[in-house]
């Protein structure tokens, strides 16, 4: 059975506070006390309707180990040697 508001004749919707079940008036915030019926609220939502959220975080920061440090600093040689041979290589 549906509950309609006494002062502007909008929709009840029961509320539970502190262990009572009260109704409440979704438009004008008029709340009584449910003394006779139990109400439940059961939300379900469509597969179709679901959307996919996203959290972003805030980045950490990260130190590298010794040992990575080191494989860069390798890789950057390997780099520029490359780099500079391929200039040499293409004016021929």
């Amino acid at each position: 059975m549906v509950k309609f508001c006494p002062r502007c004749g909008s929709i009840m919707v029961p509320v539970k506070k502190e262990g009572k079940v009260y109704m409440k008036c979704t438009k004008c915030g008029y709340e009584t006390i449910e003394k006779e019926k139990k109400y439940g609220m059961k939300y379900q939502i469509e597969s179709t309707k679901r959307v996919a959220t996203a959290v972003a975080s805030e980045a950490k920061e990260r130190k590298l180990t010794p040992e990575e440090r080191e494989m860069l600093n390798e890789y950057y040689e390997i780099f520029l040697e490359e780099f500079e041979r391929e200039p040499e290589e293409s004016e021929e």
